[in-house]
């Protein structure tokens, strides 16, 4: 049977005691946490902040950074900007606060706020604040104070860094949905270092890799359902009862004891399956056709619809059209559906004699620009629009324990990119080695359309999707080959020269193979997909057959920039 893990409460029992240094070396721990540097995932805010202080608060009212007086000697801009989250079991997103090389002369205040639904797998006194290096190694930024009553994690710093905030100890799963009978595995993570007596110390304390700790740290596990639960220190297996319970869910709860901070109860909440659902739908763009795999487009359906009753016992329809039910279990639905068309996407209804339960199937079709500068001022500026379709679920997500059938897909078989350029015309002198005059022209495209391949085709547009909770995962591939005219010219600067015609590709450099996060703005039928761009990329190179005097060239003139619109869903 398919387990699919749901959330659950945390109970707190707290005394104090003394607290003492930790030792982060100890052999039998995981290394330090080192991850890459999260991509944007939101709007930056900036401020200037002068010697009278102020604060600079994130979009979303998450996180802000307050600076008092006198921590600045003058005027100095502030920036705040969301990027994904890399800390592993960290909540929500990650702030990036810059410059990073600003000096305070005091320190300042960073703040979080907590969503008590997003930190069910522990409690908020077992939450620590980490910031990441230029190595990208994430540090305990020291004892964080905790304000319950407004859900506040605060710290105070004096250097601006990427910063998340995570959980000392949390359990795994924090909830979960199976069916009766089913069995499930619980575990205890830490990412403290291996003492009870730990206090972090700001630059002195990794964040380890998540672990499961020891059982000096463990009490007892604890169960009084009408299944049964085998628990010792860090683990404990859990087995369903054969019918939903009297009482739905049942909780599993299990002590940690820190010596300083005191004793807690992480609670799991688990729920015996009741009732005929869709949890989340997957659409695979594939478009298989070859080893019994016939279709167009697949659309996986996970939730909970019992055993198969039979092909004249239920159905699944789009838009109130019936499609092809290629397979039924308990847990998961597969449908072929068609790539276009009125019910290519919409109402999804699963129907059986018994129960129906729908969904929406939505679809977003995003504009997205590439723009590479090649002379100054950008008369030779390489341009791409890409038109990109998307097929999702915006509301709910994979349950622990529901195993996606499909980890990426193609770009949707409509994509397309299209060449739309005017002429460009530019000409350099050079004084120095190869003395003369450079000029570059490019003749004009007129709206040229570069089909969408599959990711095994070489050329064109490709792209492969991810499915996350928030949006999609995207990369992209793009080249079109000797579509751009180029005529390049030099003339001596004593005699002669050279005219040359030749054929220029053009294609999305810098930004190939790179994850793209696009993003709901909402959940459900309003979720739109939020407007966005990658890092500006600077000095990213000159035109073909234009040169410069070094002293002459200026990276800054030459940019590399991708991004995109909002994009409304289909149905709202």
């Amino acid at each position: 049977m398919k387990r699919m893990n749901f959330w659950m409460g945390l109970v707190l029992f707290l005394f104090t005691s003394a607290c003492s240094k930790s030792d982060p070396t100890s052999p039998d721990l995981p290394g330090a946490l080192v991850t890459t540097h999260g991509t944007p995932d939101g709007a930056a805010v900036t401020k200037t902040i002068g010697t009278a202080g102020g604060s600079v608060t994130s979009t979303d009212g998450n996180f802000s950074i307050t600076i008092p007086t006198g921590a600045l000697a003058g005027d100095q801009e502030i920036s705040v900007q969301p990027v994904m989250n890399q800390l592993p079991a960290g909540y929500g997103r990650a702030y990036r606060l810059s410059p990073h090389n600003i000096q305070f002369l005091q320190p300042v205040t960073v703040r979080f706020r907590y969503d008590e639904n997003s930190i069910r797998n522990t409690v908020p006194e077992l939450l620590g604040i980490a910031y990441q290096d230029g190595e990208g190694k994430w540090f305990h930024a020291g004892e964080p104070t905790l304000d319950r009553g407004s859900h506040m994690l605060s710290v105070a710093t004096t250097h601006f860094s990427d910063w998340g905030y995570f959980p000392y100890f949390y359990i795994d799963p924090s909830e979960a949905l199976v069916d009766p009978g089913a069995q499930l595995d619980l575990r205890v993570m830490a990412t403290v270092p291996g003492n009870p007596d730990f206090v972090p110390l700001p630059g002195e304390s990794p964040v380890l890799q998540p672990y499961q700790p020891d059982k000096s740290y463990l009490g007892a596990w604890s169960y009084s359902g009408d299944g049964s639960l085998k628990g010792n220190g860090n683990k404990a297996h859990y087995q369903a009862p054969n019918s939903a319970p009297r009482a739905n869910p049942e909780a599993v709860s299990v002590a940690v004891k820190m010596q300083r901070k005191g004793q807690f109860l992480l609670i799991s909440n688990i729920t015996i399956r009741t009732e005929f659902h869709i949890d989340y739908m997957q659409v695979d763009e594939t478009e298989m056709y070859a080893g019994g795999l016939n279709y167009p487009s697949r659309l996986w359906i996970y939730g909970s619809f019992g055993e198969d009753p039979g092909k004249e016992k239920r159905s699944v329809k789009i838009n109130n059209t019936d499609v092809t039910v290629a397979f039924w279990t308990p847990g998961m639905i597969a449908c072929d559906i068609p790539t276009a068309g009125p019910y290519a996407s919409g109402v999804v209804a699963v129907s059986t004699k018994a129960a129906t339960a729908t969904k929406t199937l939505n679809e977003w079709l995003v504009n997205m620009y590439y723009d590479k500068v090649e002379s100054p001022g950008g008369a030779l500026t390489k341009k791409v629009k890409l038109i990109l379709r998307f097929r999702g679920d915006a509301d709910g997500f994979f349950k622990t324990g529901q195993v996606p059938m499909v980890t990426e897909t193609n770009l949707h078989a409509s994509s397309k990119g299209i060449i739309d350029m005017a002429t460009g015309s530019f000409t350099n002198h050079v004084t120095m080695d190869g003395c003369g005059d450079y000029t570059v022209k490019w003749d004009a495209i007129h709206n040229l359309e570069v089909a969408r391949k599959k990711n095994t085709e070489a050329g064109g547009l490709s792209g492969r999707v991810v499915n996350r909770s928030g949006g999609f995962d995207l990369k992209i591939r793009f080249i079109a080959d000797d579509v751009l005219m180029t005529h390049r010219k030099f003339v001596d600067c004593h005699s002669g020269g050279s005219n040359d015609d030749v054929p220029d590709a053009i294609e999305i450099q810098g930004f190939h193979e790179t994850v793209i996060p696009l993003r709901f703005s909402l959940s459900g039928s309003n979720a739109s997909i939020k407007a966005g761009e990658m890092p500006l990329k600077t000095g990213t190179g000159v035109a073909s057959g234009l040169y410069f005097d070094a002293p002459d060239y200026v990276p800054g003139n030459f940019t590399t920039r991708l991004h995109w619109d909002e994009a409304r869903p289909k149905y709202e």
